[in-house]
Protein backbone atom coordinates (compact mmCIF):
# COMPACT_ATOMS: atom_id res chain seq x y z
CA UNK A 1 0.00 0.00 0.00
CA UNK A 2 1.59 3.41 -1.25
CA UNK A 3 -0.03 6.29 0.76
CA UNK A 4 0.39 10.34 0.83
CA UNK A 5 0.07 11.55 4.29
CA UNK A 6 -0.63 15.19 4.70
CA UNK A 7 -0.17 14.93 8.23
CA UNK A 8 2.56 17.71 8.53
CA UNK A 9 1.99 19.79 5.65
CA UNK A 10 0.39 22.51 7.54
CA UNK A 11 0.93 26.55 6.67
CA UNK A 12 1.55 27.29 10.38
CA UNK A 13 4.92 27.71 11.54
CA UNK A 14 3.82 25.60 14.96
CA UNK A 15 2.19 23.12 13.04
CA UNK A 16 -0.23 21.09 14.75
CA UNK A 17 -0.43 20.78 18.63
CA UNK A 18 1.48 18.15 20.20
CA UNK A 19 -1.28 16.07 20.80
CA UNK A 20 -2.90 16.38 17.41
CA UNK A 21 1.04 15.20 15.90
CA UNK A 22 0.77 12.38 18.25
CA UNK A 23 -2.11 11.26 16.90
CA UNK A 24 -1.31 11.53 13.28
CA UNK A 25 2.23 10.26 13.54
CA UNK A 26 1.47 7.19 15.21
CA UNK A 27 -1.12 6.22 12.62
CA UNK A 28 0.96 6.49 9.94
CA UNK A 29 3.93 5.04 12.00
CA UNK A 30 2.27 1.98 12.61
CA UNK A 31 0.98 1.50 9.71
CA UNK A 32 4.14 1.52 8.61
CA UNK A 33 5.71 -0.58 10.64
CA UNK A 34 2.75 -3.09 11.56
CA UNK A 35 1.63 -3.64 7.91
CA UNK A 36 4.69 -2.89 6.04
CA UNK A 37 2.86 0.27 3.99
CA UNK A 38 5.00 2.51 2.02
CA UNK A 39 4.32 6.16 3.42
CA UNK A 40 4.94 9.43 2.18
CA UNK A 41 4.31 12.01 4.45
CA UNK A 42 4.86 16.09 3.47
CA UNK A 43 6.34 18.37 5.57
CA UNK A 44 6.44 22.10 5.13
CA UNK A 45 9.85 23.21 5.52
CA UNK A 46 10.58 25.78 8.34
CA UNK A 47 7.53 24.97 10.48
CA UNK A 48 7.80 22.73 13.68
CA UNK A 49 7.59 19.22 13.53
CA UNK A 50 5.55 18.61 16.54
CA UNK A 51 5.35 15.30 16.09
CA UNK A 52 7.09 11.73 17.35
CA UNK A 53 9.18 10.83 14.93
CA UNK A 54 10.60 13.35 12.77
CA UNK A 55 13.11 11.92 11.65
CA UNK A 56 11.17 8.89 9.88
CA UNK A 57 12.58 7.14 13.33
CA UNK A 58 14.04 4.32 11.10
CA UNK A 59 10.56 3.38 10.07
CA UNK A 60 9.50 3.14 6.18
CA UNK A 61 8.41 6.46 6.00
CA UNK A 62 9.61 9.25 3.44
CA UNK A 63 8.98 12.89 4.62
CA UNK A 64 9.15 14.98 1.91
CA UNK A 65 9.76 18.55 2.50
CA UNK A 66 8.57 20.93 0.37
CA UNK A 67 9.01 25.03 0.82
CA UNK A 68 6.07 27.32 0.42
CA UNK A 69 6.17 30.72 -0.67
CA UNK A 70 5.58 33.22 2.16
CA UNK A 71 2.38 34.14 0.90
CA UNK A 72 0.65 31.06 1.95
CA UNK A 73 2.07 31.15 5.31
CA UNK A 74 -0.53 31.70 8.12
CA UNK A 75 1.28 33.20 10.72
CA UNK A 76 0.18 35.97 13.06
CA UNK A 77 1.45 39.37 11.32
CA UNK A 78 2.40 42.45 13.64
CA UNK A 79 -0.48 45.39 14.13
CA UNK A 80 -1.69 46.84 10.55
CA UNK A 81 -1.51 49.79 12.63
CA UNK A 82 1.80 49.58 14.62
CA UNK A 83 3.54 48.62 11.48
CA UNK A 84 2.63 51.84 9.63
CA UNK A 85 3.32 53.52 11.92
CA UNK A 86 6.69 52.20 11.88
CA UNK A 87 7.46 52.22 8.20
CA UNK A 88 6.30 56.00 8.66
CA UNK A 89 8.68 57.13 11.15
CA UNK A 90 11.55 55.29 9.14
CA UNK A 91 10.06 57.54 5.61
CA UNK A 92 10.02 53.92 4.32
CA UNK A 93 7.17 54.71 2.15
CA UNK A 94 7.57 51.88 -0.64
CA UNK A 95 5.42 49.09 -0.24
CA UNK A 96 2.70 51.17 1.88
CA UNK A 97 -0.02 51.16 -0.73
CA UNK A 98 0.27 47.23 -0.93
CA UNK A 99 0.58 46.90 2.70
CA UNK A 100 -2.76 48.33 3.26
CA UNK A 101 -4.78 47.37 0.01
CA UNK A 102 -3.25 43.44 1.08
CA UNK A 103 -4.99 44.44 4.86
CA UNK A 104 -8.32 45.70 3.51
CA UNK A 105 -8.99 42.52 1.32
CA UNK A 106 -7.90 40.12 4.35
CA UNK A 107 -10.76 42.39 6.66
CA UNK A 108 -12.89 42.02 3.95
CA UNK A 109 -12.75 38.72 3.05
CA UNK A 110 -13.17 37.73 7.02
CA UNK A 111 -15.91 39.66 7.49
CA UNK A 112 -17.74 38.19 4.01
CA UNK A 113 -16.38 34.64 4.89
CA UNK A 114 -17.93 35.00 8.14
CA UNK A 115 -21.57 35.41 6.45
CA UNK A 116 -21.00 32.24 3.55
CA UNK A 117 -20.61 35.10 0.94
CA UNK A 118 -16.38 34.16 0.20
CA UNK A 119 -14.04 31.35 1.00
CA UNK A 120 -12.26 32.03 4.30
CA UNK A 121 -8.41 33.37 3.38
CA UNK A 122 -7.12 29.96 4.53
CA UNK A 123 -8.72 27.97 2.52
CA UNK A 124 -7.70 30.33 -0.93
CA UNK A 125 -4.40 29.57 0.44
CA UNK A 126 -4.55 26.05 1.48
CA UNK A 127 -6.08 25.27 -2.66
CA UNK A 128 -2.66 27.05 -4.17
CA UNK A 129 -0.69 25.19 -1.87
CA UNK A 130 -2.06 21.82 -2.91
CA UNK A 131 -2.02 23.10 -6.51
CA UNK A 132 1.84 23.86 -5.61
CA UNK A 133 2.38 20.12 -3.91
CA UNK A 134 0.44 18.74 -7.32
CA UNK A 135 3.57 19.88 -9.45
CA UNK A 136 6.00 18.29 -7.32
CA UNK A 137 7.74 15.48 -9.36
CA UNK A 138 8.08 13.65 -6.36
CA UNK A 139 4.35 13.47 -5.63
CA UNK A 140 2.89 13.39 -9.22
CA UNK A 141 5.66 10.95 -10.56
CA UNK A 142 4.02 8.26 -7.96
CA UNK A 143 0.85 6.63 -7.68
CA UNK A 144 -0.54 6.08 -4.79
CA UNK A 145 -3.04 4.31 -3.21
CA UNK A 146 -5.13 7.04 -0.90
CA UNK A 147 -3.76 10.25 -0.16
CA UNK A 148 -4.55 10.48 4.33
CA UNK A 149 -5.04 13.55 6.00
CA UNK A 150 -5.61 13.90 9.91
CA UNK A 151 -7.49 16.75 10.69
CA UNK A 152 -7.28 18.92 14.54
CA UNK A 153 -8.29 21.73 16.04
CA UNK A 154 -7.60 24.83 13.42
CA UNK A 155 -5.52 22.68 10.70
CA UNK A 156 -8.90 22.20 9.35
CA UNK A 157 -7.86 23.96 5.82
CA UNK A 158 -5.91 20.53 5.32
CA UNK A 159 -9.29 19.47 3.53
CA UNK A 160 -8.50 21.69 1.39
CA UNK A 161 -5.03 20.78 0.25
CA UNK A 162 -5.93 17.25 0.44
CA UNK A 163 -9.05 17.78 -2.14
CA UNK A 164 -7.32 19.43 -4.29
CA UNK A 165 -4.60 16.86 -4.75
CA UNK A 166 -7.29 14.17 -4.83
CA UNK A 167 -8.83 15.71 -7.96
CA UNK A 168 -4.71 16.05 -9.69
CA UNK A 169 -3.66 12.41 -8.74
CA UNK A 170 -7.00 11.01 -9.19
CA UNK A 171 -6.38 9.39 -6.08
CA UNK A 172 -9.35 9.15 -3.06
CA UNK A 173 -8.49 10.45 -0.04
CA UNK A 174 -9.03 8.93 3.66
CA UNK A 175 -9.51 11.52 6.62
CA UNK A 176 -9.12 11.28 10.28
CA UNK A 177 -10.68 13.69 12.16
CA UNK A 178 -9.21 14.42 16.01
CA UNK A 179 -11.82 17.18 16.80
CA UNK A 180 -14.50 18.00 14.48
CA UNK A 181 -14.67 20.89 12.70
CA UNK A 182 -18.03 22.43 12.54
CA UNK A 183 -19.39 20.55 15.79
CA UNK A 184 -15.91 21.50 18.09
CA UNK A 185 -15.72 21.17 21.78
CA UNK A 186 -15.05 24.75 22.01
CA UNK A 187 -18.81 26.17 22.49
CA UNK A 188 -17.25 29.92 21.54
CA UNK A 189 -15.77 29.30 18.24
CA UNK A 190 -18.68 29.70 16.34
CA UNK A 191 -21.88 30.80 15.81
CA UNK A 192 -24.66 28.64 14.84
CA UNK A 193 -24.67 30.95 11.26
CA UNK A 194 -20.89 30.09 11.00
CA UNK A 195 -21.24 26.57 12.17
CA UNK A 196 -24.07 25.84 9.24
CA UNK A 197 -21.63 27.25 6.88
CA UNK A 198 -18.40 25.42 7.62
CA UNK A 199 -20.70 22.30 7.66
CA UNK A 200 -21.41 22.77 4.04
CA UNK A 201 -17.36 23.20 3.64
CA UNK A 202 -16.85 20.25 4.81
CA UNK A 203 -19.52 18.52 3.04
CA UNK A 204 -17.89 19.38 -0.32
CA UNK A 205 -13.95 19.55 1.17
CA UNK A 206 -14.54 15.43 1.84
CA UNK A 207 -16.57 14.58 -1.78
CA UNK A 208 -13.29 12.66 -2.74
CA UNK A 209 -13.25 10.86 0.71
CA UNK A 210 -13.71 7.38 0.54
CA UNK A 211 -13.59 6.55 4.47
CA UNK A 212 -13.60 8.79 7.10
CA UNK A 213 -12.32 8.11 10.76
CA UNK A 214 -13.42 9.91 14.14
CA UNK A 215 -12.40 9.23 17.54
CA UNK A 216 -15.52 9.34 19.72
CA UNK A 217 -19.11 7.77 18.81
CA UNK A 218 -21.23 10.72 18.76
CA UNK A 219 -19.12 11.95 16.23
CA UNK A 220 -19.67 9.40 14.01
CA UNK A 221 -23.31 9.98 14.84
CA UNK A 222 -22.89 13.34 14.24
CA UNK A 223 -21.38 13.17 10.77
CA UNK A 224 -23.29 9.79 9.50
CA UNK A 225 -26.48 12.35 9.75
CA UNK A 226 -25.56 14.23 6.83
CA UNK A 227 -22.55 12.42 5.25
CA UNK A 228 -23.01 9.25 3.13
CA UNK A 229 -19.49 8.21 2.62
CA UNK A 230 -18.59 5.02 5.60
CA UNK A 231 -17.59 6.78 8.76
CA UNK A 232 -15.26 4.36 10.80
CA UNK A 233 -14.75 4.38 14.63
CA UNK A 234 -10.70 5.04 15.05
CA UNK A 235 -11.30 5.69 18.92
CA UNK A 236 -8.74 7.70 21.28
CA UNK A 237 -6.36 5.13 22.48
CA UNK A 238 -2.90 5.07 24.78
CA UNK A 239 0.31 6.24 23.25
CA UNK A 240 3.07 4.27 24.39
CA UNK A 241 6.31 2.86 23.30
CA UNK A 242 8.41 -0.05 24.12
CA UNK A 243 11.69 1.20 25.91
CA UNK A 244 9.52 4.04 27.83
CA UNK A 245 11.21 4.90 31.75
CA UNK A 246 8.52 4.01 33.97
CA UNK A 247 7.71 6.81 36.73
CA UNK A 248 8.69 6.41 40.50
CA UNK A 249 5.69 7.37 43.05
CA UNK A 250 6.26 10.64 44.39
CA UNK A 251 6.53 10.33 48.33
CA UNK A 252 6.73 13.57 49.93
CA UNK A 253 4.00 15.23 48.11
CA UNK A 254 0.03 14.48 47.06
CA UNK A 255 0.84 15.15 43.35
CA UNK A 256 -2.11 16.11 40.79
CA UNK A 257 -1.48 16.21 37.33
CA UNK A 258 -2.61 17.98 34.11
CA UNK A 259 -1.04 17.44 30.98
CA UNK A 260 -2.90 19.05 27.46
CA UNK A 261 -4.16 22.71 26.39
CA UNK A 262 -5.61 24.97 28.55
CA UNK A 263 -8.45 27.00 27.43
CA UNK A 264 -9.26 30.08 28.93
CA UNK A 265 -12.63 30.61 30.47
CA UNK A 266 -13.22 27.24 30.57
CA UNK A 267 -15.97 25.87 33.36
CA UNK A 268 -13.96 22.93 34.44
CA UNK A 269 -10.97 24.66 35.02
CA UNK A 270 -12.60 27.13 36.60
CA UNK A 271 -13.50 24.41 38.66
CA UNK A 272 -10.14 23.03 39.19
CA UNK A 273 -8.91 26.44 40.23
CA UNK A 274 -11.87 26.52 43.42
CA UNK A 275 -10.51 22.68 44.09
CA UNK A 276 -7.19 23.66 44.62
CA UNK A 277 -8.14 26.76 46.65
CA UNK A 278 -10.12 24.73 49.09
CA UNK A 279 -7.26 21.77 49.22
CA UNK A 280 -4.70 24.48 49.77
CA UNK A 281 -6.59 25.44 53.00
CA UNK A 282 -7.20 21.56 54.38
CA UNK A 283 -4.15 19.96 56.66
CA UNK A 284 -3.81 16.90 54.63
CA UNK A 285 -0.91 14.53 55.58
CA UNK A 286 0.91 15.79 52.67
CA UNK A 287 1.34 19.02 50.82
CA UNK A 288 -1.01 19.19 47.96
CA UNK A 289 0.77 20.38 44.28
CA UNK A 290 -0.90 20.32 41.22
CA UNK A 291 1.43 20.04 38.32
CA UNK A 292 0.62 21.19 34.43
CA UNK A 293 2.53 20.38 31.51
CA UNK A 294 0.74 22.80 28.95
CA UNK A 295 1.89 24.76 25.78
CA UNK A 296 0.92 28.36 26.56
CA UNK A 297 2.32 28.77 30.34
CA UNK A 298 2.14 32.58 30.84
CA UNK A 299 -1.96 32.43 30.96
CA UNK A 300 -2.05 29.99 33.89
CA UNK A 301 0.84 31.13 36.00
CA UNK A 302 -0.56 35.43 35.72
CA UNK A 303 -3.94 33.06 37.30
CA UNK A 304 -2.11 31.14 39.52
CA UNK A 305 -0.55 34.57 40.52
CA UNK A 306 -4.07 35.86 40.89
CA UNK A 307 -5.63 33.88 42.92
CA UNK A 308 -2.65 33.22 45.67
CA UNK A 309 -2.19 29.47 44.31
CA UNK A 310 1.31 29.80 43.76
CA UNK A 311 2.25 27.45 46.49
CA UNK A 312 0.24 24.68 45.10
CA UNK A 313 0.51 25.10 41.13
CA UNK A 314 3.60 24.10 39.37
CA UNK A 315 3.44 24.87 35.45
CA UNK A 316 6.04 23.06 33.35
CA UNK A 317 6.42 23.80 29.99
CA UNK A 318 5.35 20.74 27.45
CA UNK A 319 7.66 17.74 27.20
CA UNK A 320 7.98 14.77 25.32
CA UNK A 321 5.07 11.61 25.28
CA UNK A 322 7.98 9.46 26.86
CA UNK A 323 8.70 12.64 29.83
CA UNK A 324 4.69 12.65 30.44
CA UNK A 325 4.34 9.23 30.43
CA UNK A 326 7.47 9.22 33.01
CA UNK A 327 5.56 12.11 34.70
CA UNK A 328 2.01 10.79 34.78
CA UNK A 329 3.01 7.53 36.26
CA UNK A 330 4.66 8.87 39.57
CA UNK A 331 1.77 11.50 40.22
CA UNK A 332 -1.04 10.00 42.16
CA UNK A 333 -4.06 11.80 40.85
CA UNK A 334 -4.30 13.02 36.74
CA UNK A 335 -6.97 15.47 36.15
CA UNK A 336 -9.03 16.11 33.52
CA UNK A 337 -11.89 19.15 33.40
CA UNK A 338 -14.95 20.03 31.12
CA UNK A 339 -14.24 16.74 29.40
CA UNK A 340 -14.93 18.22 25.77
CA UNK A 341 -18.98 18.45 26.57
CA UNK A 342 -20.57 20.57 23.54
CA UNK A 343 -24.25 20.38 22.76
CA UNK A 344 -25.53 17.14 23.22
CA UNK A 345 -22.11 15.67 22.43
CA UNK A 346 -20.67 14.10 25.47
CA UNK A 347 -16.89 14.16 24.12
CA UNK A 348 -14.09 12.03 26.04
CA UNK A 349 -10.78 14.23 25.87
CA UNK A 350 -7.76 12.46 23.93
CA UNK A 351 -5.79 12.51 26.99
CA UNK A 352 -8.38 10.11 28.94
CA UNK A 353 -7.19 7.44 27.60
CA UNK A 354 -3.59 7.48 28.05
CA UNK A 355 -4.10 8.90 31.48
CA UNK A 356 -6.34 5.48 31.93
CA UNK A 357 -3.56 3.59 30.73
CA UNK A 358 -1.62 4.82 33.54
CA UNK A 359 -3.20 2.74 36.41
CA UNK A 360 -3.59 6.09 37.97
CA UNK A 361 -6.89 6.99 39.25
CA UNK A 362 -7.93 10.30 37.61
CA UNK A 363 -10.74 13.18 38.36
CA UNK A 364 -12.82 14.48 35.64
CA UNK A 365 -14.49 18.27 36.64
CA UNK A 366 -17.56 18.59 33.98
CA UNK A 367 -20.42 21.01 35.20
CA UNK A 368 -22.85 19.64 33.26
CA UNK A 369 -21.73 15.79 34.09
CA UNK A 370 -20.48 13.35 30.88
CA UNK A 371 -22.37 10.42 30.64
CA UNK A 372 -18.79 9.48 28.04
CA UNK A 373 -16.61 9.38 31.36
CA UNK A 374 -18.58 7.77 33.35
CA UNK A 375 -19.17 4.92 30.93
CA UNK A 376 -15.19 4.29 30.31
CA UNK A 377 -14.74 5.30 33.91
CA UNK A 378 -16.87 2.40 35.09
CA UNK A 379 -15.66 -0.26 32.53
CA UNK A 380 -11.91 0.25 33.68
CA UNK A 381 -12.29 1.56 37.16
CA UNK A 382 -10.67 4.51 36.19
CA UNK A 383 -12.18 7.25 38.36
CA UNK A 384 -14.59 9.32 39.45
CA UNK A 385 -16.71 12.26 37.28
CA UNK A 386 -17.45 15.38 40.03
CA UNK A 387 -20.14 18.40 38.94
CA UNK A 388 -19.46 19.94 42.37
CA UNK A 389 -16.11 21.22 43.40
CA UNK A 390 -17.49 19.92 47.25
CA UNK A 391 -17.81 16.46 46.28
CA UNK A 392 -14.52 16.39 44.15
CA UNK A 393 -13.00 18.04 47.82
CA UNK A 394 -14.18 15.17 49.44
CA UNK A 395 -12.89 12.06 46.89
CA UNK A 396 -9.25 13.90 46.65
CA UNK A 397 -8.98 14.04 50.37
CA UNK A 398 -9.96 10.56 50.65
CA UNK A 399 -7.76 9.40 47.87
CA UNK A 400 -5.04 11.63 49.44
CA UNK A 401 -4.83 10.02 52.38
CA UNK A 402 -5.04 6.36 51.61
CA UNK A 403 -1.32 5.58 52.63
CA UNK A 404 -1.22 2.53 49.69
CA UNK A 405 -0.84 5.56 47.40
CA UNK A 406 2.42 6.15 48.35
CA UNK A 407 4.19 2.77 48.56
CA UNK A 408 2.09 0.48 45.47
CA UNK A 409 2.83 1.22 41.88
CA UNK A 410 -0.38 0.45 40.18
CA UNK A 411 -0.64 -2.31 37.58
CA UNK A 412 -1.41 -0.84 33.93
CA UNK A 413 -5.34 -1.10 32.71
CA UNK A 414 -6.45 -3.05 29.82
CA UNK A 415 -6.90 -0.16 27.65
CA UNK A 416 -6.82 -0.02 23.62
CA UNK A 417 -3.15 1.44 22.38
CA UNK A 418 -2.39 3.39 19.76
CA UNK A 419 -1.07 0.87 17.79
CA UNK A 420 -4.06 -1.69 18.25
CA UNK A 421 -5.66 0.59 16.91
CA UNK A 422 -4.38 1.98 14.05
CA UNK A 423 -4.00 -1.53 12.96
CA UNK A 424 -7.56 -1.97 12.62
CA UNK A 425 -7.73 1.35 11.16
CA UNK A 426 -5.73 -0.15 8.26
CA UNK A 427 -7.07 -3.67 8.14
CA UNK A 428 -10.58 -1.90 7.34
CA UNK A 429 -9.07 0.72 4.64
CA UNK A 430 -7.52 -2.25 2.53
CA UNK A 431 -10.90 -3.98 2.99
CA UNK A 432 -12.35 -1.14 1.39
CA UNK A 433 -9.99 0.16 -1.19
CA UNK A 434 -10.39 -4.07 -2.00
CA UNK A 435 -14.24 -3.85 -2.63
CA UNK A 436 -13.50 -0.65 -5.09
Amino acid sequence: MKVLALTHAHLNKEGLSPVSCERADSIAGTWAEKLNWDIDVVHTKDTKWRGIWPEGKGLKVNIINESTPPSLMMEPGELFSTTLKARLAKKQFAGLISLVANRIVHRLRTSLSSNGLMMPDEMVKAEQWGKHLSALSSINSKRYDFIFACVGHGDEYLLQTAMVLSKKLHTPMVVDFRDLWSEHHEAERFTDKQRNIIRKYEIRLLSNTILLSVPQQPMKVKFEQYLKIPVHLTSHSAYIEPGWEDGHLVQDEFRMLYAGKIYAGNPGLNMLLDLLQKLSAEKLSKPVKCHFYIDDVSYLKNMSASLGLDSIIVVHEWVSPAAIWKEMRSAHLLLIFDGGFFRDMPLIMTKTYQYAYTGRPILALSKNGNTSYEELFKKYDAGKVCQSVDDALVWVKKLAADEQQYQIMPNFRKVPTRSEIAVDFGRHIETLLKKQ
